[in-house]
């Protein structure tokens, strides 16, 4: 039996309707949020066939091969991703603990590899003992620096700049290869203020965690929860155009139209909406938008610069006979390519196979030519890890690039939530809050996101 919502219910046809597009993580956490105020009619579109986005899983053979996320949350249980899923709704939170949702601890804050030799620090500050003594007096510097907000569009320095004037170069480039495996970007491609601020926001948090069961868990409960709330989700279900309310009959009354087609069929039939969340990514909200809806030429403009940032991820399948035992992030500085690697498979055995393990890599890619990436991200992985080809076996490759990037902007050139149009707000990874990477920085976001489409529904 479906638990009752804990709020009052409001007659569906007194309430008013948010159609959220595209069910990622900022699509579902949204949802959800707006569900449990009890106000709304929430309905999710999405065109794949499947919830989560690249933050989900398939089964290949046993392991829980991720569509994109590592079933790493990055900052653990003190970063805003945790504090959404997991604290009181009084408090912003979605309480997805009811549902089961559980997150495991990794075994190291983090890891390197450097010369075949491995190192594991237990917290932030050990991490320093790998490094010469004027990293650890310059660290103060760092962290106390005044970064907590973007520097703005004429800033011109850049974030490897910064930290080689302070740091020792091995210091650098054992961060650089971090920010390589969690932005997909070096230090030289981001403004200074988002290389503090995420160094900051790193050393100040908790060790990564994995969720029990995968990323696909969270969606699970995320799924459920929207459920039991009244919110609706509809997948291979894609978003056609949108277009005034009142330009059609059925959907008179609402602020849009929203032209929907199922997969498989031709005809798109639309529903109305009086305020609509999209996850799909800056461009696709254009192209769907009519010319009914006035966005500034300036926004235009740094949406059609900015280029989404691509990846490359391999998955390996691994023995028990590995020779370190961390399921933290294990950096490799040094390498042109690949920053890291994960195991998550010491934290949740049940990502894979019994007796087995599952190894989950990144690297960004300079260069269009995928098929030549990924043969250098190969060999530069067998090349650090010569335990690799006796105790691995490659289960797959994924190329993250087009509309299916790492990140829909690149970390440092996030684009805004609000483009301007009222009861529109945007998502997801193009809008991350500054300094905050991966899935911290999409969920940064959803907070104020929601605010917004609620003030523009009293008016």
């Amino acid at each position: 039996m479906t638990p009752i919502s804990r709020y009052p219910r409001i007659e569906d046809e007194k309430k008013k309707r948010v159609v959220v597009v595209g069910s990622g993580i900022g699509g579902l956490t949204a949802a959800v949020k707006l569900a449990h105020s009890g106000k709304y009619d929430v309905q999710v579109y999405e065109r794949l066939s499947f919830a989560g986005g690249r933050f989900t899983q398939h089964d290949h053979d046993g392991y829980a091969v991720p569509t994109g996320a590592v079933h790493m949350v990055p900052h653990g249980m003190k970063g805003p991703f945790a504090k959404m899923m997991f604290g009181k709704r009084s408090k912003g939170g979605l309480e997805m603990g009811r549902h089961g949702l559980e997150f495991l601890p990794s075994m190291k804050f983090a890891c390197r590899n450097v010369n075949g030799v491995h190192q594991g620090a237990d917290g932030p500050m050990e991490i320093l003992r790998w490094f010469p003594l004027r990293d650890t007096l310059n660290l103060p510097r760092l962290l106390l620096a005044r970064a907590k907000k973007p520097a703005g569009p004429g800033e011109t320095l850049d974030g490897e700049t910064w930290m080689r004037k302070r740091f020792s170069d091995p210091f650098v480039d054992f961060l650089d290869s971090f920010i390589n495996f969690a932005a997909s970007v070096r230090f030289h491609q981001m403004p200074a203020s988002t290389t503090v601020r995420m160094i900051q926001n790193c050393f100040w948090s908790d060790r990564p965690h994995v969720p029990k069961g995968g990323c696909k868990s969270v969606i699970d409960a995320l799924r459920k929860d929207l459920k039991q709330h009244d919110g609706k989700l509809k997948l291979s279900h894609e978003i056609t155009e949108i277009i005034p309310g009142e330009e059609e009959a059925a959907t008179k009354g609402h602020r849009f139209a929203i032209g929907i087609r199922r997969r498989g069929r031709e005809d798109a039939t639309w529903i109305g909406a009086d305020a609509i969340i999209h996850n799909g990514g800056h461009p696709n909200l254009l192209d769907t938008l009519s010319d009914d809806f006035h966005v500034e030429q300036e926004i235009r403009d740094r949406i059609d610069k900015t280029q989404a940032a691509g990846g490359i991820g391999f998955v390996f399948g691994l023995d028990d006979e590995i020779p370190h035992r961390d399921s933290g992030v294990t950096m490799l500085p040094g390498l042109s390519r690949v920053g890291g690697y994960v195991i998550p498979t010491f934290s949740d055995p049940s990502l894979a196979p019994k007796g087995r393990h599952m190894m989950i890599t990144h690297q960004y890619v300079p260069k269009s030519d995928m098929k030549a990436e990924i043969k250098r991200g190969r060999e530069e992985l067998h090349s650090a890890l010569p335990w690799l080809e006796k105790h691995g076996e490659e289960i797959a490759v994924h190329s993250y690039h087009r509309n299916w990037p790492c990140n829909r902007t690149p970390q440092g050139a996030e684009l805004p939530s609000d483009v301007g149009i009222d009861g529109i707000r945007l998502v997801g990874d193009g809008v991350k809050g500054h300094g905050w990477m991966m899935i911290e920085g999409i969920t940064s976001t959803v907070p104020q996101a929601v605010k917004g489409i609620e003030a523009s529904l009293r008016r």
